[in-house]
């Protein structure tokens, strides 16, 4: 993304056009995801997930775990009318909610106990102070056992390992493209977007993004209180990573 830049309702439509292209391994991620939740397909129980976005985590979510509540937050409007139209089969076990990832309201007013809380290419949104708080106040809704699953782009920890991502996320991106949809298209929309964070972004204070180290956010989940807390999965600068109360 380019410098100074803020998410827009622009950036959610291309996002909902381009992102099995510009997400490495999508349908690997939801399969880790799913794997991680500590309950069984047959138990009842609720979830939420931040930035829900066009609802392709929480269909996975539902359609697996039959008799699971999921709460779907997303801060677009565009995001959210796409999710409720697609998603309404699923009925009155889905609830699509508007939210601001950096206010305190919508933290306060989540049902307690929850089972687990997920969120995908959301939480870099905030600084290091604001993820720590944040997994400080989750914390506090989920029940014994539950789980803070997170998948996001990390910080590197040097410019050379930024440089590695960097071309492991073209390449990975070039791949997709090829397999998805039979041309280099969606690479070069990526490129000429500057979506590569690792290549465009990393190192510059105006950045618009403002991922955090996998160790730093490692260390702030435990401080919350979850243990054991761990990285599951890691592609081209993306991971996936949480812990379980």
């Amino acid at each position: 993304m380019n410098p100074t830049h803020q998410w827009s309702e622009d950036d959610s439509t291309i996002f909902l056009e381009l992102a099995e292209v510009f997400v490495p391994a999508r349908t690997e991620q939801i399969s880790t995801l799913l794997q991680l939740l500590p309950a069984r397909v047959d138990e009842e129980f609720t979830m939420v997930e931040l930035a829900a976005g066009e609802g392709v985590l929480a269909r996975a979510f539902l359609e697996h775990f039959p008799r699971c509540h999921y709460i779907a937050l997303d801060g677009s409007a565009v995001m959210r009318a796409r999710m409720t139209r697609t998603l309404s089969h699923f009925d009155t076990r889905l609830e699509v909610l508007p939210f601001e990832l950096a206010e305190q309201a919508w933290r306060e007013q989540l049902p307690h106990p929850l089972r687990a809380i997920v969120s995908s290419l959301c939480v870099h949104h905030l600084s290091g102070e604001g993820k720590r708080q944040l997994f400080a106040d989750i914390a506090q809704h989920l029940a014994p056992g539950g789980a803070l699953l997170l998948a996001d782009i990390m910080e590197p920890a040097t410019p050379q390992i930024a440089a590695l991502y960097a071309q492991q996320y073209d390449e990975l991106v070039q791949q997709q493209s090829v397999t998805l949809r039979g041309s280099l298209d969606g690479f070069e929309q990526f490129q000429r977007l500057r979506w590569n964070y690792f290549r465009y972004d990393y190192g510059d204070p105006a950045s618009g993004d403002q991922p955090s180290t996998l160790s730093d956010q490692l260390r702030w989940l435990h401080e919350a209180g979850f243990n054991p807390v761990d990285c599951f999965w890691l592609r081209a600068g993306h991971a996936i990573y949480g812990g379980f109360k």
